[in-house]
């Protein structure tokens, strides 16, 4: 909240809504005549946030929606002061086994945010190529081992194609076990208390949903939407989103774009920002101890001049 300073009477857009914990702490900030606008891709939660919200009145609005279509979504909405991003998946939708997102519990291999839309994580499992798997697995989630995990998957669904998280699950992790010499019927963790599916599910979940794309789209968007003087703030929870958000900020506060080689700016570039936090902010152990998901969490935030 410090990083966005929210004022009286502000306009407020919320791409990620969740279950509307930011949203009422804004929509309480801004109070009596600020509004916010919630966008959320999974309904499910999005009805859950609306009950929650509902007290709010005509002050609060939200919207079915990817953040990728945030400007035309917004389009009817005042300008905003303050755009927020939470790029961290619900609780609700994490700990659901029906979703299939966690590897701690047995579901459907499914891994949509959007349930309206087609592919699913199994689709991928069960069809992509062996190269194009261990292309996924390493640039999606940065997995070292990716060409052995897409070799042991491709091998297994010969056998029967991935339907259950498990399934995948036990797959990767007698991947490394082999990879480690690791004996059969002891719990295997890896570096930093990292379970073996962490970054194969990672990379399966941001290939289903498309969300490096989406992050890519929403930026833009979101810097036009503002006002002048308006803030943006982005919460990422990996190194591939948090480099994507990093750049982008980092070319809105540029003052100068001449060549690297040029001895001397000639260009007088305007900077079109500036950043608020010149570090990314990452969560008090306070924080953490209450909730353990958000440590990994980084927040980044920029003001537009």
């Amino acid at each position: 909240m410090q990083a966005t300073s929210p004022q009286a009477g502000d306009a407020v857009i919320d791409c990620t809504l969740g279950l509307g914990g930011y949203a009422r702490r804004f929509l309480d900030a801004t109070a009596p005549a600020g509004r916010l606008l919630g966008l959320d891709r999974d309904a499910e939660t999005l009805q859950l946030a609306c009950a929650q919200l509902q007290s709010y009145g005509n002050r609060f609005q939200s919207v079915h929606a990817s953040f990728a279509a945030l400007a035309s979504v917004a389009k009817d909405f005042p300008p905003p002061n303050i755009i927020v991003a939470d790029l961290g998946l619900s609780s609700v939708v994490l700990d659901a086994p029906v979703r299939g997102f966690s590897f701690l519990h047995d579901g459907p291999l499914d891994m949509r945010m959007d349930q309206s839309q087609g592919r699913t994580a199994a689709d991928i499992v069960n069809t992509a190529g062996e190269r194009e798997l261990a292309t996924l697995l390493k640039d999606y989630g940065e997995e070292p081992k990716a060409r052995t995990i897409a070799k042991a998957i491709v091998l297994q669904r010969k056998l029967r194609p991935f339907t259950r998280t498990q399934e995948l699950v036990e797959v990767v992790d007698a991947a490394y076990r082999a990879i480690l010499q690791a004996p059969a019927g002891r719990k295997l963790w890896l570096h930093r208390g990292l379970h073996p599916a962490t970054r194969t599910f990672q990379a399966l979940r941001i290939a289903v949903n498309d969300e490096l794309a989406e992050l890519q789209a929403l930026l833009p968007q979101a810097f036009d939407l503002l006002v002048p003087g308006g803030r943006l703030a982005i919460v990422s929870f990996h190194s591939l989103e948090d480099r994507l958000v990093k750049q982008f900020f980092q070319q809105q506060a540029k003052r100068c774009a001449c060549p690297p080689e040029q001895m001397q700016c000639t260009c007088d570039r305007i900077p079109a920002a500036e950043c608020i936090t010149r570090k990314p902010i990452s969560p008090a152990l306070k924080e953490i101890q209450q909730n353990p998901r958000a440590r990994s969490g980084k927040l980044r935030a920029l003001k537009k001049i």
